[in-house]
């Protein structure tokens, strides 16, 4: 009895429009990436660039352990939660599973960093920087955003994920005064998405009232069904966000710490102008597969303009910090990182490309329920990026690396594109 009335306590909240949702994921992308770029400058100079290419590939090391937290289950849990009229009831089912799973998916992540510490003589001799950066995975758990995004809410976490990278990014500057104090920073920048979490935990379980607690008969079938679907995401998702992720890592066999400092500063750049696109992406996500899971015949349309609106944005983009990249960079670190600009030039390419791979695979397959077709292209495309940054980074160092990142891209284009056009095909015929 009691398991009834806490399930029907949650209160399932009134979806808010898109034009919010968008609002609402630029501010928060903004919290994620233009707020810790103010500190970019700032740690390069305090820190210096081998420190700070030291603190990048902990990051680099961790980040892996963050992706394992979150592959299959973020996207998995978005579309569940898109579900046309699913119930307050449901909700909590969905959140109280997939918490439980990443909390122990965390705890053995923690105890993978501890092994590595041991095993590994460089990651044991850095130590105290792996563990200030592990908080970054807990952060994973502490605030999620898939929650959000599913049930189209964004706006109301704003608040809670500028709050946290607000106060992490005012204390590296309070307490991050010169080299030593690079294991602070590495704190201090992990738990900002933990901070954030924090702060949204009134909301959570005050105004949606969740719960973690699903009636003894419901849990280990939701378990269970939770896992397996996620799973059957989940390899492929990993496989290619940790390739994606991996140039800092394998930059790092073949190259000097300040080498990978200057490439992550540079990469930062890039990847900041690229998560300028993923707030709209994740905010029509949810919709579109609404119109996808309910046969609506506006679909395709409304798809395929999203997607030629998209693609122009991204080329603006490209071209613009194609442009501006030597300007860009010695305003930023000083005298002579112009010098770098070819890499922010190439990555440039690198944006568009991501953009677009990033719109044909979650429009056209993930969010018309295409999972292991999508699944399929992402190990392909994977595959490949491994190979070719490998082959770059050791033969031609960072500019190698970054020039096999984007001819990745566009197999991924490729992969998902025709897989799309074979998708449509089916479904015409299905439908005829």
């Amino acid at each position: 009895m009691s398991g009834q009335i806490a399930a029907t306590a949650v209160r399932a909240p009134r979806r808010s429009s898109l034009t919010q949702n968008v609002a609402a994921m630029y501010a928060l992308q903004i919290a994620n990436y233009v707020i810790p770029l103010l500190t970019l400058p700032y740690l390069i100079r305090v820190l210096g660039a081998a420190q700070y290419g030291l603190m990048t590939i902990a990051y680099a090391v961790v980040f892996f352990m963050v992706l394992f937290v979150d592959a299959g289950f973020n996207t998995l849990a978005t579309r569940r939660l898109a579900q046309p009229g699913i119930g307050a009831r449901r909700i909590s089912e969905i959140y109280a599973a997939t918490q439980l799973i990443k909390a122990v998916q965390c705890a053995a992540m923690f105890l993978l960093l501890f092994v590595l510490t041991l095993a590994v003589p460089n990651i044991g001799a850095a130590a105290p920087i792996y563990y200030a950066t592990f908080p970054i995975v807990l952060g994973s758990l502490l605030f999620p955003t898939w929650l959000f995004q599913g049930l189209e809410i964004m706006h109301l976490t704003t608040l809670c994920n500028v709050g946290g990278r607000l106060l992490a990014t005012v204390a590296i500057f309070v307490f991050v005064k010169d080299p030593g104090d690079v294991a602070t920073a590495a704190l201090l920048q992990a738990s900002a998405t933990a901070m954030s979490g924090l702060l949204a935990l009134p909301f959570l379980f005050g105004r949606l009232r969740l719960s973690l607690f699903i009636p003894r008969y419901r849990l280990w079938p939701e378990l269970r069904q939770t896992f397996a679907d996620a799973r059957a995401l989940a390899p492929a998702e990993y496989i290619t966000d940790a390739f994606s992720n991996s140039g800092i890592f394998i930059l790092g066999l073949f190259a000097s710490d300040a080498a990978v400092g200057i490439y992550a500063a540079i990469d930062k750049i890039a990847r900041a102008g690229a998560s300028l696109f993923q707030p709209l992406i994740k905010a029509l996500f949810p919709a579109l597969s609404g119109h996808w899971m309910s046969a609506s015949p506006d679909a395709t349309e409304h798809c395929r303009a999203w997607t030629q609106r998209i693609l122009l944005l991204a080329t603006i983009a490209a071209i613009a910090m194609f442009a501006v990249a030597p300007f860009a960079l010695e305003l930023l670190f000083g005298a002579g990182w112009a010098e770098y600009s070819a890499l922010l030039r190439v990555l440039a390419a690198w944006l568009a490309a991501s953009v677009v791979a990033t719109v044909l695979g979650q429009f056209w397959l993930l969010a018309r329920g295409e999972r292991s077709t999508y699944a399929r292209c992402l190990v392909i495309a994977g595959v490949f990026q491994l190979i070719a940054t490998v082959v770059g980074a050791w033969s031609f160092g960072a500019l190698g690396l970054v020039t096999a990142t984007v001819i990745a891209e566009f197999v991924r284009i490729a992969l998902f594109y025709l897989a799309a056009r074979n998708a449509a095909k089916g479904a015409t015929a299905c439908a005829s």
